[in-house]
């Protein structure tokens, strides 16, 4: 790298490399057979290059390809216009390798997978059901013409639980994931049967507002459309309902959320972004209140400010060094509740629990709206699950909802988004415009 960085300096006035190797080994197991094991080694780097105020950026998939810093430079040409100045600030370890998933084996790996489907078995042989584990190590480097020479290395364990109808449509599902080895408890087992259960009784549900309960999975929906408010180039733009509105109180006293990417083994946590900007623990909403908004560099010189460490190689169908920086979170935490999920619906005359959502990606983001066709979600009347709703939505605009939080449970899962945005409970909202087919 330090002769591409050599290049760079001859043929720009600043640059950046950024190289990204992946390892990648999936095991799943459906309806019982183990399935074909296709394991994946990468190596992919990026380069930008700023030269007479414009950017360029190339990408190339050996460290041998010398050529990837002339394509930058010829973009440089014809690219955008910017002001920016990349970073050589002192960088802060995170926990965020484990030696122990790094030397786990695929042998070892195929062993905890076919356990927790043994399990799931023994709960109940009649339900079909699916089991995959992922096991991923990464090691990012980056160096640029700052003096900026910085890496770290990064494991993840990722297992998925889902089981399946007779028709072979996915019925429920649970997931986790981790930079730390782990093991499956028997209870994520029992929790999945049991809602797969529930979830046999088919119904038609009535039109109205009603509490909904939004679990981890589908509460990260709405989260994102509150990122897309904080995200400096939806600020830039002119597109966030958010601007001018920091210190303001927006929601409810009980609702927090900070970003945490130095947390002991998160999904996300990280020492640095894909800009070499040194990631910080921040306060998103503290009792009601916006307190901080989401840049990159190039969007913090666009709006005069620093970067907050929240440049990274992501989007919403997947990122990877072919992408350029763009602002995003690490690690996002909710706090949880004291009352158990099992008390929350035991108090509830009538409600819905969802589990699962499509079109989360549909609708204006930005403006805070959703209109979600539930996908898993269980009507609740006289404090118990009656069954599987179906032919469901869910619709509003978070601005209105994440005003009426009215509790939180004390378990928490994974926020999720097309994969894992952070931690947080179930959570209850007191009216959600419901539409469903009366009986």
């Amino acid at each position: 790298m330090k002769n591409l960085l050599q290049l760079i300096r001859q043929k720009g006035d600043s640059g950046e490399i950024v190289a990204l190797r992946e390892r990648e080994i999936p095991v799943s197991f459906e309806r019982g057979v183990l399935q074909k094991i296709n394991k994946k080694d990468t190596y992919g780097l990026a380069v930008r290059i700023i030269n007479n105020g414009r950017l360029g950026f190339a990408t190339a998939s050996s460290p041998q390809d010398h050529s990837v810093v002339q394509k930058a430079a010829d973009i440089c040409e014809f690219g955008d216009p910017v002001e920016l100045n990349f970073p050589a600030e002192d960088i802060t370890s995170v926990e965020c390798f484990d030696d122990r998933l790094a030397e786990l084996t695929e042998k070892e790996l195929i062993a905890e997978a076919r356990r927790v489907l043994d399990l799931m078995t023994a709960y109940d042989d009649s339900i079909p059901a699916n089991v995959s584990a992922q096991i991923r190590e990464n090691t990012m480097e980056i160096v640029n013409t700052t003096g900026l020479e910085e890496s770290y290395k990064k494991t993840a364990l990722i297992f998925s639980l889902s089981t399946l109808s007779p028709h072979g449509f996915f019925e429920t599902a649970k997931s986790h994931a981790s930079t730390r080895y782990f093991t499956v408890p028997e209870r994520w087992v029992e929790e999945l049967v049991l809602r797969h259960q529930q979830g046999q009784n088919r119904l038609n549900i009535p039109t109205g507002k009603m509490p909904v309960i939004f679990a981890p999975e589908t509460f990260g929906t709405l989260i994102y459309r509150l990122l897309a408010g904080i995200d400096g180039s939806n600020l830039n733009a002119g597109i966030s309902p958010l601007d001018g509105k920091l210190e303001q109180k927006l929601f409810c006293d009980s609702f927090n959320i900070h970003e945490d990417p130095h947390r002991p083994w998160g999904i996300w946590s990280c020492p640095f972004d894909d800009e070499g900007v040194p990631t910080s623990a921040k306060e998103i909403i503290k009792d009601g209140v916006l307190k901080s908004f989401l840049y990159d560099l190039r969007q913090a010189t666009e709006a005069g400010t620093k970067s907050t460490g929240n440049g990274f190689k992501r989007g919403l169908f997947g990122g990877g060094i072919s992408a350029q920086p763009a602002p995003a979170a690490s690690n996002l935490i909710i706090p949880p509740g004291t009352q158990p999920l099992a008390d929350i619906i035991s108090d509830l005359a009538e409600g819905l629990l969802v589990e699962s959502v499509m079109g989360a990606h549909t609708g204006n983001i930005p403006a805070g709206e959703f209109s979600l066709n539930v996908a898993r979600g269980y009507y609740i009347k006289n404090g118990k699950i009656q069954g599987k709703a179906i032919d469901t939505m869910v619709a509003g605009n978070i601005y209105e909802t994440l005003t009426k939080i009215e509790n939180y449970s004390s378990e928490t899962g994974l926020l999720s988004m097309f994969g894992p945005i952070g931690y947080g409970p179930h959570v209850l909202i007191p009216e959600v415009s419901v539409t469903g087919k009366s009986q």
